[in-house]
């Protein structure tokens, strides 16, 4: 089965990078987190079997995490390379 892929940058509050990045590290449908230099501070990769499963772990386990401000997410349509 071919999973969905997904890319979130995420806007943290001052002061709250790694209380988040640990955070993120518990969520095991995250394959990559990186920490960026730009408008926002974090970027994750997320692997899941459907969109409906993405839509939760936004939801339930990462828009509630104390320090994020804003959650921006991209679907993956197609890879080229």
């Amino acid at each position: 089965m071919k999973l969905i892929e997904a890319y979130s940058v995420i806007k943290l509050k001052m002061g709250y990078t790694q209380k988040v990045i640990n955070s993120l590290k518990q969520i095991s449908e995250l394959k990559q987190i990186s920490h960026l230099a730009g408008m926002y501070d974090l970027m994750i990769e997320i692997q899941a079997e459907n969109i409906e499963v993405i839509n939760d772990l936004i939801v339930e386990k990462i828009d509630p995490i104390d320090g994020i401000i804003e959650i921006n997410t991209f679907i993956v349509l197609k890879n080229y390379k």
